[in-house]
């Protein structure tokens, strides 16, 4: 492979031209300094270009990025940039560039060697595949007419075909892993793993066993090797939903992994490598935890490459009978019926609440319906007449329906599920939902 590398400073970019040579010995590495992008790319022929600081952050850099990056050229565009330059950085990755570095105090020019030895090994200079193409379905959770949702498809489509670190940020319940899974599935590691993580449900003590892994021995119960998530996506994505809530400590550490690619397993005597892009979630506001002193500036700014935000369902009121009927579609398959979508009148109900859990409320209280229309059978619309407030009282109605079923079976959840019309696996997350506990169980001894 063929690399050039672009930069105003000639020292600058010879430092770049090494670390790139020392990181890929078998590629061609070549350097342009002062000629015009378009004549160097024309002369040398390159599939990997680096763009430094001296054009990157500095007016224009932005067009430049999406110059090199055109169809014409086929490129994988490098952008490096200076610490205090992050907004170049983030315009130029936007405009379609491959993988980013930000140089710090101490020139970390070995970081750039790394990028780009991984995106020569994984011959990025191919075009990333298109939806269309390589994952038809992968859109198909963001669901909506409105300019909202056009939008968020459109910037995920765009996020996909970079190699950059995504933050999505939306009210509880908006769709944040459904847009995460689409910028996996669209993207060039579509074939490596996707790992999902839950921030806030993972205990302080265990975080970094639980990110980073841990050697054999290393605590009480260390009985075995285990690789931590950051090993576990090695190649595809990690999503971290719930990102504001890391500790503090564990913040630096992912700061060091992701700027490092490389991560030390507790007791561990040496290092891992780790290809790993992060897309991660936040319910809160992100930069205002950042001014209060409680998210990393640093941290935020890697993560903040490419921001995708989710709005409430409440400001896209006009998605709603394409997201009702989506749902129904769904529920129909899994449950092999044919519930049809009522008529606009019948779905006032649906439209006029105000639905404060977002799509995941609407989806739930879809789902309750649809199990007590099963049960009753009835059609959707006509259970819906009954109704003014859906989410209100729907809930008490369908505990109801439950208790009684499942008096009438004896609590047999088997033969309850099936005069509910459902599976028992759905039978038994209604009873958790709802709080329902079979009174003829054996009741579990307490310890003293």
């Amino acid at each position: 492979m063929r690399i050039l590398i672009l930069d105003d400073d000639p020292s600058r970019n010879e430092a770049l031209a090494m670390s790139v040579a020392r990181a890929s010995p078998g590629a061609e590495v070549r350097r342009a300094c002062g000629a015009t992008a378009e004549r160097a790319i024309a002369e040398s022929t390159p599939a990997l270009v680096v763009v430094g600081p001296g054009l990157v952050d500095g007016e224009g850099g932005g067009e430049l990025v999406r110059a090199l990056c055109a169809p014409r050229h086929a490129l994988a565009v490098i952008v490096v940039s200076a610490r205090d330059a992050a907004g170049p950085a983030v315009a130029a990755l936007r405009a379609g560039a491959a993988d980013y570095v930000v140089l710090g105090d101490g020139d970390d020019l070995a970081a750039v060697g790394r990028a780009a030895a991984r995106l020569a090994g994984a011959d990025a200079h191919r075009p990333p595949r298109s939806a269309g193409r390589g994952a038809p379905d992968a859109l198909a959770g963001l669901v909506g007419p409105s300019s909202a949702m056009q939008q968020v498809r459109a910037l995920v489509r765009t996020a996909a075909g970079a190699e950059a670190h995504v933050l999505i940020e939306g009210e509880t319940g908006t769709g944040k892993e459904v847009v995460a899974r689409a910028v996996h599935a669209l993207g060039r590691r579509a074939a490596g793993p996707f790992v999902p993580v839950n921030c806030a449900a993972v205990p302080e003590t265990l975080a970094e066993s639980e990110f980073f892994g841990h050697a054999r021995g290393a605590f009480t119960g260390a009985v075995q090797e285990r690789p931590g998530v950051l090993q576990l996506a090695d190649r595809g994505t990690l999503f971290l939903d719930e990102v504001e809530d890391l500790a503090p400590a564990l913040q630096a550490k992912l700061l060091r992994a992701v700027q490092d690619r490389e991560v030390r397993p507790l007791g561990a005597s040496s290092v891992r490598r780790v290809d790993v892009r992060i897309v991660a979630a936040a319910n809160r506001d992100l930069w205002r935890m950042v001014e209060a002193g409680q998210f990393r500036r640093d941290l935020y700014y890697r993560l903040h490459v490419f921001a995708i935000t989710l709005p409430p369902l409440r400001q896209r009121r006009e998605d709603l009978p394409a997201l009702i009927e989506h749902f129904i579609a769904r529920f129909n398959r899994a449950h092999g019926k044919a519930f049809a979508l009522p008529p606009a009148g019948a779905l006032r109900p649906l439209l006029e609440h105000p639905w404060p859990g977002n799509v995941r409320e609407l989806e739930n209280v879809l789902e309750s319906l649809l199990v007590l229309a099963s049960a009753e059978g009835v059609e959707l619309a006509e259970l819906l007449a009954r109704r003014q407030a859906p989410a209100a009282g729907l809930m008490i109605d369908e505990r109801a329906r439950i208790l009684r079923v499942l008096d009438e079976h004896r609590w047999n959840r088997q033969r309850a599920a099936a005069a509910l019309g459902i599976s028992r696996v759905t039978l038994w997350r209604r009873m958790e939902r709802h709080g329902i506990r079979d009174p003829l169980a054996v009741p579990t001894r307490e310890t003293a």
